[in-house]
């Protein structure tokens, strides 16, 4: 992320927002308890820095009270800021370590590829190593 990451201000409206999209339930919680407008925001942010500049934006014009009509308004009129709003928030809260354990993803696995399963891949290699046993120089 940038230099000109969110201010305290930003994150606090963040996680304000966020709550109002994903709010605490069915075991899960909520969007600010996990800390998406902390580090996990941040982690966002680096992944996918085209969110940074538009949601900084978005987040100066948030007023004070009455998130919900805020949040029903953008995904009624302003679709693009919406998906801004969401993807950041939804994908802030999937990094969360605690959440990832409540639904049970344990994160990226190695899938060792194995002879007996996958014999056609293992085939296509040979043929691919028998066809030119070294390195050729390019014209």
């Amino acid at each position: 992320m940038s230099d000109s990451g969110p201010t305290p201000d930003q994150r606090l409206t963040l996680a304000r927002l966020a709550d109002v999209l994903v709010a605490e339930g069915l075991g899960m919680p909520a969007a600010s308890a996990v800390g998406v407008a902390d580090g996990l925001l941040d982690r966002c942010l680096d992944a996918a820095p085209a969110l940074a500049e538009p949601l900084l934006a978005l987040l100066d014009e948030v007023p004070a009270d009455d998130l919900d009509a805020f949040v029903r308004g953008l995904a009624a009129r302003r679709p693009d800021d919406f998906a801004i709003l969401t993807t950041t928030v939804v994908g802030a809260y999937y990094l969360s370590a605690e959440v990832r354990e409540l639904i049970g993803y344990p994160g990226q696995q190695p899938s060792p590829l194995s002879a007996a399963a996958e014999p056609e891949y293992f085939e296509m290699l040979e043929r691919v190593y028998d066809r030119h046993p070294g390195y050729r120089e390019c014209p």
